[in-house]
């Protein structure tokens, strides 16, 4: 029988809006103000006793300090107040966890509406291991600790990371519809990885995201053939590319061994010093390069490898000799334990 009842009431829940519970409330309150009122109860139908006395009646099925005094009061309070109010108490617990339940559904199913975020990290692809390694790294980077990261779907999964707080989920229909790119708040995302199924779905979405992505937004694509990588380059310039430089690697191993694992860790934020890069303020003037590469080795134990004047790195001159000058709004790469904000070294 409690079965039974509990089935009526979440269907009748699932169907009840809040706008007629709402409306159920009133009606529930109005009448048994009204009976009481007939009834003679005067100490009961102030508003703020009432308000409170209804309230604990309906919710705990008993009586605080006020009660009815009068035989048609208790009437009415059995007949009416009672019965009524445990439904309408017990529709508003109901709609209330199924609303609950329905918002936390939605954000492990992917269905959530995420345009509302704004410089956010949004990842586009699924490829297990890797897009979970991928994550780990992302979190591990002070960078990443006040972004969010949105991971982007085609598949029918739910949630991957569901103790990641810091880690959104949207699963789409497509990875070039205008409409989910709306949703996922691609045209106030700072980053954009791209690292699709296979190949051809990386470069079709590059494509469609590079044309909508915000103009200051990075976005970096991952490829296995080269050919298709060079093809995104040529087509895309604001899209940084990747391949996989697997022979090259092989080669440096065979030749130079250890150096496979110079790679490793440099690229990880879970093991030792890491690559970073960092902007020169733009009030630094012009400096020497080979004075920088000693700041940043004594004061902060860091190496420096290199020197850009472009934001995407094109144009970057790894090991530049001593006396290269470096102008304010440059960008320096550098090996570190951690990654330095430019608060912390002097720009003299």
């Amino acid at each position: 029988m409690f079965h039974l009842l509990t089935r009526l009431l979440y269907r009748l829940t699932r169907r009840l809006s809040w706008h007629n519970l709402l409306v159920l409330l009133l009606l529930q309150a109005g009448g048994s103000w009204l009976l009481l009122s007939l009834a003679g109860e005067q100490e009961l139908t102030s508003p703020s006793v009432f308000f409170y006395y209804n309230a604990v009646v309906i919710s705990t099925v008993g009586f605080g300090d006020y009660s009815p005094v009068t035989d048609a009061g208790r009437w009415s309070v059995a007949l009416f107040q009672i019965p009524f109010g445990l439904l309408v108490f017990g529709s508003f617990i109901g709609k209330l966890t199924q609303t609950l339940v329905t918002w936390v559904r939605r954000g492990m199913s992917g269905k959530a509406n995420y345009s509302h975020l704004s410089g956010h990290t949004l990842l586009f692809g699924w490829n297990g291991v890797q897009t979970e390694r991928i994550v780990d790294l992302l979190l591990a980077d002070s960078a990443s600790h006040s972004q969010e990261i949105l991971l982007c779907v085609t598949q029918e999964m739910e949630h991957p990371f569901p103790e990641k707080t810091a880690v959104k989920f949207a699963r789409l229909h497509s990875f070039t519809d205008p409409d989910e790119l709306a949703r996922v708040g691609l045209a106030s995302a700072s980053r954009v990885l791209v690292d699709g199924e296979d190949d051809d779905q990386t470069l079709t979405t590059s494509l469609a995201l590079s044309a909508k992505a915000a103009p200051d937004a990075h976005l970096c694509a991952w490829f296995t053939e080269a050919s298709k990588a060079e093809l995104l380059r040529l087509h895309c310039p604001n899209v940084e590319v990747s391949s996989s430089k697997e022979a090259e690697i092989l080669v440096r191993s065979l030749q130079d061994p250890g150096a496979s694992l110079i790679q490793e860790q440099i690229f990880s934020t879970l093991l030792g010093p890491t690559l970073y890069r960092i902007q020169v303020p733009q009030s630094a003037g012009e400096l020497v390069y080979g004075r920088l590469l000693n700041t940043f080795k004594q004061e902060h134990n860091a190496t420096l490898l290199g020197v850009s004047s472009q934001a995407s790195g094109q144009d970057i001159e790894l090991n530049p000799a001593g006396d290269t000058r470096v102008i304010g709004g440059s960008f320096l790469y550098y090996i570190s334990p951690e990654r330095l904000q430019s608060a912390q070294i002097s720009w003299e």
